[in-house]
């Protein structure tokens, strides 16, 4: 028999070494692809520090700025979303301890949330998915402390998360509204009507005020955000493709929130967390409902994997059976994991597709946001051809006199050419490039002073009503980028390109800002 000492030291060994491992497997695959389009988009936010930008609130590029500080490498930046990932871990198994869970819960659950592809593509790649999932989790989790014990300090720390996750993502809002509702249908509503809760929801109100302030003065751009991907993205979303995903996310390991879902609703212990489940199924029919991409609900899983460890213990006594399982689901999950994490080179991705499709006869296509489907995942594809685009930019850059080259400007027609070239213009000997998508459009400069310019973007056109010259010069070639990055020479203005300029931008300003 153990004592509680040895046990709870034998506890924190396993929670090391998930920590450790989480940290391993990222640190060998961070770098074997390139940064993701929207990374460079947010690590470029981090440079223009705000209290909101046209895509996001200001948490993950305030992340960017401290990566930026760090040495602003690829590594350093995919190093946050990867301690996201072992936050969840090392709370989540606390909480296994905490519920009185034995070893064998602590290893379902952390494995689980260690191995789970999503997780292992969200703490990947450096966007808000990582820490906006952090966040709902860690929500979560302070309703189950207020509970359990429900002190002041406790109410305002729960404020203090939600205010952060809001100005992470403001999807947590449909979260919030479905784990408020959940909880006022349950027993637990007469600790609802707490001053304490009133005062935790000010403290939230009061960190997010700067960024809802910011959002008034500059006219509501997260309208105009969403009705852009109303019609560029969500049109494609259907309900039965939605309803998959949920099940898809974490592939085998499912079982395990499954497990945490079923135990919640039809067991004995741990029923007063039941609206937990709620939460989880009613944020899953509200975002569905709205056409929301079918990963915006992923965060709302995570707290169901504690107790999923908790009951599938309990439901599998032998051994042998409950070790079988936690291999089994890792074994299941295995053939999907590189479509989630770079752990493959490219030519061994294709390869191992080409082994799935032709030798096992299974089809595997990815659908990407337009509805289509490509024979490799799209987050892969947009990690691919950015180096080489400005690599090829500076080639053309190169080739001006350096007496002129003050006078040319490099555009960027998307935030990815605009963002890639801008990390790594020092490498390539680059000025800083403009754009006018996206956030870029706050940030460019009206002054700006040229009478020639490198565009790049994806359409293809050799017409211009600004220069009487335009030649499309290079492109990317590399065949697994998303798009193709046509390199533009456009010199000889035929009108006044400066004042123009200076005119597009407040012109697309307004565009960004939903303004008529």
């Amino acid at each position: 028999m153990e004592t509680t000492f040895f046990k709870r030291w034998k506890d924190q060994q396993v929670i090391l070494f998930l920590a450790i491992l989480k940290l391993t497997i990222h640190f060998l695959t961070n770098t074997r692809y390139g940064l993701h389009r929207d990374e460079y988009l947010y690590f470029d936010e981090g440079k223009h520090l705000a209290w909101g930008f046209f895509e996001v609130p200001p948490i993950t590029p305030f992340i960017g700025a401290i990566a930026n500080v760090l040495g602003g490498s690829q590594f350093m930046i995919r190093l946050f979303p990867a301690l996201a990932g072992v936050v969840i871990i090392i709370i989540a198994c606390r909480l296994v301890i905490q519920l009185g869970g034995g070893r064998v819960a602590l290893w379902i659950t952390g494995l689980s949330l260690s191995l789970s592809p999503a997780l292992l593509g969200s703490n990947t790649l450096f966007q808000p998915v990582s820490f906006n999932q952090l966040f709902w989790f860690l929500i979560a989790h302070q309703t189950i402390q207020i509970i359990r014990e429900p002190k002041a300090i406790r109410w305002y720390v729960l404020g203090f998360l939600m205010g952060l996750a809001f100005l992470t993502k403001y999807s947590v809002a449909f979260y919030l509204f479905m784990l408020l509702l959940a909880l006022l249908l349950s027993p637990h509503r007469k600790k609802m009507w707490s001053p304490h809760f009133l005062i935790g929801v000010f403290i939230a109100l009061v960190l997010v005020l700067p960024n809802l302030y910011w959002q008034w003065e500059n006219g509501l751009p997260v309208l105009a955000h969403m009705r852009e991907l109303r019609e560029t993205q969500l049109l494609h979303v259907s309900w039965p493709h939605f309803l998959f995903s949920q099940f898809r996310f974490h592939f085998a390991f499912s079982v395990v929130w499954i497990a945490g879902v079923i135990g919640l609703f039809r067991g004995q212990n741990y029923r007063e967390y039941k609206y937990l489940a709620w939460a989880l199924i009613g944020t899953i029919l509200f975002i569905g409902a709205l056409s929301g991409k079918a990963y915006y609900t992923a965060g709302a899983f995570l707290i169901l994997f504690p107790f999923g460890g908790l009951f599938l213990e309990k439901w599998i006594l032998q051994p042998s059976r409950q070790w079988g399982l936690m291999v089994g689901l890792f074994v299941f999950s295995l053939p999907v994991i590189p479509f989630s994490l770079p752990v493959l080179s490219l030519d061994s991705l294709k390869a191992y597709l080409s082994f799935l499709n032709q030798d096992l006869g299974i089809y595997y296509k990815q659908r990407w946001e337009d509805g289509q489907y490509y024979p490799i995942p799209q987050d892969i594809a947009d990690m691919h051809g950015w180096e080489e685009m400005v690599q090829k930019v500076s080639k053309v850059y190169q080739q001006i006199p350096a007496a002129e080259r003050a006078s040319c400007m490099i555009y960027g027609g998307s935030y990815g050419h605009a963002g890639a070239i801008n990390f790594f213009r020092k490498k390539y000997g680059l000025p800083q490039a403009q754009s006018l998508n996206s956030s870029y459009a706050f940030w460019a400069d009206p002054n700006t002073q040229f009478d020639r310019q490198i565009m790049v973007d994806d359409v293809l056109n050799l017409e211009s009503s600004w220069f009487s010259q335009m030649e499309l010069v290079d492109s990317i070639t590399d065949p697994n980028a998303r798009d193709p990055g046509y390199i533009y020479w456009r010199q000889t203005p035929k009108i006044d390109v400066v004042k123009a300029w200076r005119e597009l931008i407040l012109e697309r300003r307004g565009e960004q800002l939903g303004e008529d």
